[in-house]
């Protein structure tokens, strides 16, 4: 017997789409404020250095740095002979990031960042109305999916995701979509 065509499974996938669809939306989850949205044209890659919350972007134009916590961009490049391990998703910075590995997360699949900060607050992404995904925010020793401990999460984002992740300092949350960037700052 196929167990996806099976009662049982049916009831399962209810369930769990049951209790997903009680998580509230929210523009900010508790502690955090949205900072900012912008396009970007042809994102391939974004992602950080170990040791820093600036924004390295990367699109079919070149590359860009962000200062998350000024909200503003503060290099470009617009060359396109740079390296990019894409096996890896690691990247050369430039500019302040001049000697830096950037840590990369992808469009076409795969991440280097973190879904978790210091304090355990994780991001995780479901896909209930696939193609459309959705990214919950959870609390601390709290999961979406679950009935009894999962009343705290935040519905923070929903629509087609080429990535997300925290900063590696967890100050940050970041999500890129079809539109471009979106970013929350721990307040």
């Amino acid at each position: 017997m196929d167990y996806f065509s099976s009662k049982e499974f049916k009831q399962h996938q209810k369930k769990i789409t049951d209790i997903l669809d009680r998580i509230p939306s929210a523009p900010n989850p508790k502690g955090w404020k949205r900072k900012c949205e912008f396009a970007v044209g042809g994102l391939e890659y974004f992602g950080f250095a170990e040791s820093s919350d600036i924004l390295f972007v990367s699109s079919s134009s070149g590359r860009s740095l962000i200062d998350m916590e000024k909200n503003q961009k503060i290099a470009r490049d617009y060359t396109a002979d740079y390296f990019l391990d894409e096996r890896l998703l690691i990247s050369k910075g430039f500019d302040v990031l001049e000697g830096k590995t950037i840590r990369l997360t992808s469009k076409y699949g795969g991440s280097n960042l973190p879904i978790m900060n210091e304090l355990r607050e994780t991001i995780t992404k479901v896909s209930p109305l696939y193609p459309c995904e959705d990214i919950i925010f959870q609390p601390p020793f709290e999961h979406c999916l679950s009935e009894h401990s999962g009343q705290n999460c935040t519905r923070i984002y929903r629509g087609y995701v080429y990535g997300y992740g925290f900063s590696f300092s967890g100050k940050y949350i970041v999500i890129a979509h079809l539109g471009g960037l979106t970013y929350w700052e721990k307040e």
